[in-house]
């Protein structure tokens, strides 16, 4: 039958029966109409032959003619046609954002290693496959803008900051007006850039949800850190080194119970020491430890150069493994350390540092008791035939010692030549005080300015004097940072556990010192450092400072107050007072030890923040002749890392407490209003790595210098924990769900279909303008006119 009808109808477009393809109206009227319609054509065609005369039958198929004409009329002014419906299925999209910030690289990602690695997992799962299939796939990387992957390329993190507001907002623009089944977040939830409230309507709108897949650790984890790790730039072969170190801590600090700070040989790999990072040491997240070794050979580098490594380790995980190790170098001197002690007279604290000296294998000591009329008695292991006269013969000792010993005993020039010595060739000054002449008559010498303190303080007050009653020592901070005062048995020989308590308790009674100098507070010089203060016993009189040290243009000075160190011998025989005595000589010695081993330090603090955030610059002089000189302000310049000295900014710093806008609230020392702190605030403007030195003439021969960074206020790295709470609140509030790594089969069910039936224009093809319609009509017209001439009706 269709056959037929598109014969009949000459179709060759749209078929009867093709599947799709209905029969209809362009004026499509309903039912009830053409009812009335059939019936007033049929009524008009049986009036228009009603009152005619002839046969009945013949007027009857003449009025049913007309009237089909007249039905056939109104269906042609319908506008029949054959249509097929024109429908089109437009597909929703999934967007993939994938994480290619930096901070994919933390390793905090369990079995994957780094969130770089599980991410790469994630995106090989074969549900993406399946997602493909129901779903157009957009795949956008994104850090601080969003951007198109290439197939099979994801690249490599290095973006510095994570805008994920930013790349969501791009997403949603890119597939502007086309329907959207979700936007899936692979991401540790770092960002700079959360979504904002108008994202969120804009997202909770369309019915998008967000739906994350959370990488990396949900907890933040422990990262140790060395940020610095200080040492002595050289010392004698068989001398105990210290090392400082500062280890900061990103995290839970507490949770690093199994931490320890290791000192190697670089060369050897022998572990010198180790300390472990005690919880409760913490403060703000920071711990300095110190370590000492006591090296027993010169290192294998022309010149004696000895490399350690000081490594953080951690057995409860380290999330950046990269900045947990420091190396050191330390020049070792393999040779006897040359002392040269001068007295006034055999006291008891002369028999036992004289004996101390001589019994010392790696000392080569000469001992001369000095009288008033140049007379002397020579003791110690090389003779002296004079007390040196000339610059040279004074080069011939690392440290000069004296005791309690009138200046007028030297010449004018030769105290002038030994402080040149200490001050020029880095030579070793020891002061062992007595009742007798150290230090009162040595303040008005060429010597004065060697002692680290001054003579009188406001008001005329003395600035030193005896106790009037007997003390006990207590060690300072200092002390174990310098590597002196370890009075302990220690594990290896002669390195020394920190203070013994015994040595500070008075009811012991051998303790007890009955003869000390006690220096005023108040007095003491600026680049002075507190190694030991005495404590009364009888409870009056408060604590002083008894032993000090301090630098002295390339060389040191150290100054013993107590004069009766040899009474500890009534509870471990020699051992006590060589364990005091001894480091004390070699400090003097050592030439340049940890930061005061420079004569002036720069400090840039914080070390690392943000572009617009002050940076104190600090320059600390430690030569108390830099002091002495006075300077107005320090210069320095400030350069980005790797580029030249043209470039950079010149800047003053002003006195600590002077009041400028720049300076410090804090004054330092008291060594009548001298000053050995500078300061000013730079306000980097840009981030980067920047270098800070001194260009001032006077201290140009120092060379210190400074680091610190200055990171965009986004930057990946100043905080690369995972934030997932983030994550589940924007899952939460766009509708959306959080996926975890392990559960992706479960996209393919939360993601909804959201695919849209488009109808378009239809495919018509008009059946009244066909030659079949216009041959019936024409048909129907012949035939009515037949009818009536042969009835003559016409």
């Amino acid at each position: 039958m269709n056959r037929v009808l598109e014969v009949v109808f000459g179709l060759d477009g749209l078929r009867p029966g093709d599947e799709g393809v209905r029969f209809g109206m362009t004026h499509d009227l309903p039912l009830w109409v053409w009812m009335p319609i059939v019936v007033v054509a049929v009524l008009l065609g049986v009036w228009s032959y009603w009152r005619l005369e002839g046969p009945a039958k013949g007027r009857l198929f003449l009025a049913l003619s007309r009237g089909l004409l007249l039905v056939l009329l109104a269906a042609l002014a319908a506008g029949p046609r054959l249509m097929r419906e024109n429908e089109s299925t437009v597909r929703d999209s999934v967007v993939v954002l994938l994480d290619r910030s930096a901070s994919m690289t933390m390793p905090d990602a369990g079995q994957a290693g780094t969130r770089e690695a599980q991410l790469r997992i994630v995106t090989g799962d074969p549900v993406w496959e399946e997602l493909a299939g129901q779903h157009d796939m957009l795949w956008l990387g994104f850090d601080a803008a969003a951007y198109e992957l290439r197939e099979g390329d994801l690249g490599e993190p290095v973006g510095a900051r994570t805008r994920l507001g930013a790349a969501v907002e791009d997403a949603l623009a890119r597939l502007s007006g086309r329907p959207i089944s979700g936007v899936v977040v692979v991401t540790d939830g770092r960002t700079s850039d959360a979504p904002d409230a108008r994202l969120l309507r804009e997202l909770t709108a369309a019915k998008v949800g967000v739906y994350p897949v959370p990488l990396g650790s949900e907890r933040a984890l422990l990262d140790l850190a060395i940020e610095a790790a200080d040492a002595p730039t050289s010392a004698f072969v068989d001398d105990i080194v210290p090392v400082t170190v500062r280890v900061a801590a990103r995290g839970d600090a507490k949770a690093a119970t199994e931490a320890r700070v290791v000192l190697i040989d670089a060369v050897t790999g022998v572990e010198l020491d180790a300390q472990p990072l005690e919880s409760d040491q913490w403060r703000d997240g920071v711990m300095e430890v110190r370590l000492v070794a006591r090296p027993e050979q010169a290192g294998p580098d022309q010149g004696g150069v000895s490399r350690w490594l000081v490594r953080v380790e951690s057995r409860s995980g380290d999330v950046i493994e990269t900045n947990n190790e420091r190396t050191i170098e330390v020049e070792l001197i393999d040779r006897p350390l040359r002392v040269v002690y001068f007295e006034g007279y055999p006291r008891w604290e002369y028999r036992y540092v004289k004996d101390l000296l001589v019994r010392e294998s790696s000392v080569r000591s000469s001992v001369m008791l000095l009288a008033t009329d140049r007379r002397y008695i020579q003791e110690g292991n090389v003779a002296l035939s004079h007390v040196p006269r000339s610059s040279g013969e004074w080069s011939g000792f690392d440290v000069v010692v004296i005791g309690d010993v009138r200046p007028d005993v030297f010449s004018r020039e030769q105290l002038e030549q030994l402080r040149d010595h200490v001050a020029l060739r880095g030579g070793g000054l020891v002061w062992v005080a007595g009742p007798g002449s150290t230090p009162w008559s040595w303040a008005s010498t060429p010597l004065g300015d060697l002692l680290p303190f001054v003579s009188s303080v406001g008001g005329g007050q003395p600035g030193f004097s005896a106790n009037a009653t007997p003390v006990t020592l207590q060690p300072e901070a200092a002390a174990a940072r310098l590597g002196v005062l370890e009075m302990g048995d220690g594990v290896g020989e002669g390195v020394g556990e920190g203070w013994l308590d015994s040595l500070s308790d008075a009811s012991m009674g051998w303790p007890v010192l009955r003869w000390s100098i006690s220096v005023d507070p108040g007095a003491v010089k600026a680049t002075a450092v507190v190694l030991a203060s005495s404590v009364p016993t009888t409870g009056s009189g408060g604590v002083t400072p008894c032993v000090l040290t301090m630098r002295y243009g390339a060389g040191r000075v150290v100054f013993v107050g107590p004069d009766e160190v040899w009474r500890w011998r009534y509870a471990r025989g020699e051992a006590l007072p060589e364990r005091f005595y001894l480091p004390l000589v070699r400090l003097a010695g050592r030439g340049s030890l940890s930061r005061s081993g420079r004569s002036v330090v720069l400090e840039a603090l914080p070390g690392t923040g943000g572009i617009d955030t002050p940076v104190r610059i600090r320059a600390v002089l430690l030569d108390q002749s830099l002091v002495d000189a006075a300077p107005q302000a320090v210069e320095v310049r400030i350069t980005r890392k790797g580029e030249t000295a043209r470039t950079g900014a010149t800047i003053k710093l002003g006195p600590e407490g002077g009041g400028g806008a720049d300076s410090s609230a804090s004054t330092r020392g008291g060594s009548g209003g001298q000053t050995a702190s500078y300061a000013a605030s730079w306000v980097p403007g840009e981030p980067g790595e920047f270098v800070v030195e001194t260009v001032d003439p006077l201290l140009a021969s120092a060379g210190a210098r400074a680091a610190c960074r200055a990171l965009a206020p986004d930057d990946e790295l100043r905080t690369p924990e995972a934030d997932h709470g983030l994550l589940v609140d924007l899952a939460a509030r766009t509708g959306g769900v959080v996926v975890l790594p392990g559960e992706l089969g479960r996209l393919a069910e939360v993601l909804p279909n959201r695919s849209v039936v488009v109808a378009g224009e239809p495919e018509v093809e008009t059946l009244w303008d066909k030659p079949v319609v216009l041959a019936v009509l024409v048909l129907l017209l012949a035939g009515e006119w037949v009818g009536r001439r042969l009835m003559r009706l016409v």
